[in-house]
């Protein structure tokens, strides 16, 4: 979903209350009590007036006879009812009132008129004045409040008028002297489930939030199937990111009453995307659409959670629909050039990639609907461009105020105490490259925390985690502010965002600014656009100082390599066959297990080229969606290759991938995002990664991992030489073996898979970032 604001707050009881005083009714049945309190029938009592006697009818009768029309649903009949009993008796004022509560109920403009006339003749009947009032809400609110207002200097104790007035003043966002009339109302009609609601409703909206739920909890005891005060139950805890309790009311709502508002379907679908059942909030938001269609930020979350469910298609449909309602809206321009990426489908991409960058450098201001930055990684953008759509994410981000950082103390001797926040403790590639670092961490120095957005792995990776970490929670159901405070409680003095702007993250925790000093790395390569975070942990080849004023962040070089490495990482024996593997059983085999958005048309020429060149070649690729391999292959086909050439690696165990390696050639990068885990898997094994250098980061992390390992030679800055380079080798078996045994040496010898000196790299970074924010804050 968008990080913009949930919707506004729904289902309060605006309309007159049944259960207070009101003008006497008759059942819907001439057999049931008389509400007189006779104890005879209805219709022996006060309905034998009804009855259709010969002769001229008296007020009574008539007035009786047009209550007993209205109770049953036709007020077109006790409206020619009341006007001859008003002839009649023109003195009475209830039955002006009576006259006018009929007009009213059928669009009669008098109906104003005739209520006036009724208190000119009986100024002190309340039931008329909460009558004017009701009429006059929406048309003069202020004539409104000065007739309630009225009711209660005549009946102190009129729990409608004490109602309506909070209501009023609930809505002007005076909610504390809302608060005060709903008391009032309740005193004269205890438990009244409508006062109950509203109440709840002022009460969320000066922080009681435990009063409030008790409010709601107090109507649904003796209601147990009231909509309303289920709906802001549901909301209340959804508020508390109590999730699953959320949907659960949520479900209980919905089997009441099908008719919310749209917004009460957006809140439902928020409920279910935090707890990962994409499915449920796109058919609660799909709901959505149909109740408000034209709602642009409804399409957009739609198409948001198809893509959660990797189903592309529906999502570029979802988010082409946002944008026949907002052209220009940056997030669907942005997502829907993402899911296309992600289907390879490249009509008109160059056309897309221009447009969008026309509008992410433009000047023109936006409360909501910016480009998300993470897909952006994967475009032809520049850093300036980069930049910018960082800091317009983070800007909705930000707090009202802002936030200031923790002061934590470190006597001399103590441990440094720093914190991991990410959604990837489990199979994941980040993950897969931290865990050997994690584990070499000296314990004498630092004191490590692990925060997990998601739920715990419980396998074996989960179980190599939780061991790498003196604590490790998770914290997957927390709400962000219980969050913040937790880490600010367990004195952590620097904390480590590993997730910035991708699936799952937690980006609104760090502007609370849960520790002293927050640093972006790994998982988003790029800056994110926030003062809140101080550093990005990058090298001089990944981040050279020229990008310095692109980053938010102040770069804390390593002197090595950005990028840690699993070298405990299992690797599965036997390794499997080339049949076993879908290869041909000769052949050079180049190969990219970068992700299918990653590559793009210029990139996919190069390789089309390469193949055409190097006839008996294959291009073994990762698994793609069933569209995104058709789409590769039509586009093989229409570049003269036949598309049987391009071989789709199966999803295996992470070990079984590592272990086909063995049948990889040469490892052919994308460009403008390079192949992170990917490429550390394929120089892990010894299979020789080619890359196109650019001018963001996420274009140099290939050629910072072969800089460290001493494979400058194969780092390119364009797409020419990044052909000729790959070709070369391709064609000369002889150097890509001499380059395959380097690679193999240098693993043992230079720092890109030295982990331990990577670490102990870390600690001394951590250490002077630590003494200078300590210098800093002893001047201050």
């Amino acid at each position: 979903m968008t990080n913009s604001s949930l919707p506004g707050r729904i289902a309060a009881s605006l309309a007159d209350i049944s259960a207070l005083p009101n003008p006497m009714l008759p059942p819907l049945s001439r057999n049931a009590p008389c509400p007189c309190g006779s104890g005879k029938r209805y219709k022996d009592c006060h309905g034998a007036l009804a009855g259709p006697a010969p002769g001229p009818h008296t007020p009574d009768e008539l007035w009786h006879e047009a209550q007993f029309a209205l109770a049953n649903g036709r007020p077109a009949e006790a409206r020619p009812l009341l006007e001859r009993a008003v002839e009649l008796a023109p003195q009475r004022a209830e039955l002006w009132r009576e006259r006018a509560r009929i007009e009213w109920a059928l669009g009669d403009a008098r109906a104003a008129a005739t209520c006036r006339a009724a208190i000119a003749r009986a100024p002190a009947d309340v039931s008329a004045w909460n009558l004017l009032a009701e009429m006059t809400r929406e048309s003069d609110p202020a004539v409104a409040e000065e007739a309630w207002r009225h009711v209660l200097l005549l009946d102190p104790d009129n729990a409608e008028a004490s109602f309506h007035l909070g209501n009023l003043q609930r809505e002007r966002g005076e909610a504390q002297a809302a608060i005060a009339h709903y008391e009032r109302a309740l005193r004269s009609a205890a438990r009244h489930p409508g006062v109950l609601n509203n109440l709840g409703l002022a009460l969320e909206a000066v922080g009681d939030v435990a009063r409030a739920e008790a409010c709601y909890r107090d109507v649904l005891a003796t209601q147990p199937r009231h909509p309303d005060a289920l709906a802001n139950l549901a909301n209340l805890q959804y508020q508390q990111a109590r999730y699953r309790d959320a949907v659960a009311t949520y479900e209980r709502a919905f089997a009441v009453r099908r008719d919310f508002p749209a917004n009460v379907w957006i809140q439902r679908a928020c409920a279910e995307a935090e707890l990962r059942a994409f499915a449920a909030a796109e058919a609660s938001l799909r709901e959505a659409a149909r109740l408000c269609s034209d709602d642009v930020k409804t399409h957009i979350d739609i198409g948001s959670a198809c893509l959660m469910q990797s189903r592309f298609a529906d999502a570029d449909a979802a988010f082409s629909r946002a944008l026949e309602l907002d052209p220009r809206n940056p997030y669907a321009l942005t997502m829907s050039l993402h899911s296309r990426q992600q289907c390879c489908l490249w009509h008109g991409l160059d056309e897309r990639f221009v447009a969008l960058q026309e509008v992410l450098d433009a000047d023109a201001p936006r409360e909501t609907g910016h480009a998300v930055p993470f897909p952006l990684l994967a475009m032809p953008l520049p850093p300036l461009t980069l930049l910018r759509a960082a800091q317009r994410w983070a800007k909705e981000l930000a707090p009202p105020v802002s936030v200031p950082p923790p002061v934590v103390a470190r006597t001399p001797g103590e441990r440094l105490r720093v914190g991991f926040v990410s959604s990837d403790f489990r199979e994941h590639p980040t993950a897969f490259l931290l865990m050997d670092c994690w584990e070499r961490i000296d314990r004498m120095r630092i004191e490590a925390f692990a925060y997990s957005l998601v739920p715990l792995d419980k396998g074996p990776i989960g179980q190599r985690i939780a061991a790498a970490f003196e604590h490790v929670v998770d914290v997957s159901e927390e709400a962000t502010a219980r969050l913040a405070q937790r880490i600010r409680s367990d004195h952590i003095g620097i904390l480590f965002d590993l997730n910035g702007y991708t699936s799952y993250a937690r980006s609104e925790l760090f502007p609370l600014r849960p520790a002293p000093v927050q640093i972006n790395w790994l998982g988003y390569l790029g800056t994110l656009g926030a003062d809140w975070y101080d550093y990005i942990i990058t090298d001089g080849c990944a981040t050279p100082e020229a990008l310095q004023p692109f980053f938010s962040e102040r770069f804390l070089y390593l002197p090595d390599c950005y990028c840690p490495s699993d070298t405990r990482r299992e690797v599965a024996r036997p390794a499997p066959t080339r049949k076993q593997s879908g290869l041909p059983a000769k052949g050079l085999v180049f190969c990219c297990f970068n992700t299918p958005y990653k590559i793009l048309p210029g990139v996919f020429d190069v390789w089309m080229h390469l193949l055409t060149q190097v006839p008996t070649s294959v291009l073994w690729l990762s698994p793609g969606s069933d569209t995104a391999i058709a789409h590769l292959r039509e586009e093989a086909a229409a570049r003269g290759v036949e598309p049987q050439r391009l071989i789709f690696a199966p999803r295996v165990t992470y070990a079984q991938h590592l272990a086909r390696h063995a049948h990889a050639d040469l490892f052919l990068d994308t460009s403008p995002y390079n192949g992170g885990t990917t490429v550390n898997d394929a120089l892990f094994m010894g299979v020789p990664v080619i890359t196109c250098a650019g001018s963001t980061m996420a274009s140099r992390i290939a050629a910072s991992q072969l800089q460290t390992v001493e494979l400058s030679e194969l780092i390119t800055t364009n797409l020419g030489d990044y052909e000729m380079a790959a070709l070369r080798l391709a064609q000369h078996p002889d150097q890509l073996a001499e380059l395959r045994s380097r690679l193999m040496a240098n693993r043992q010898t230079q720092p890109l898979f030295d982990m331990a000196r990577f670490a102990r790299n870390l600690e001394n970074a951590l250490e002077r970032v630590w003494l200078d924010h300590a210098a800093r804050m002893s001047s201050s």
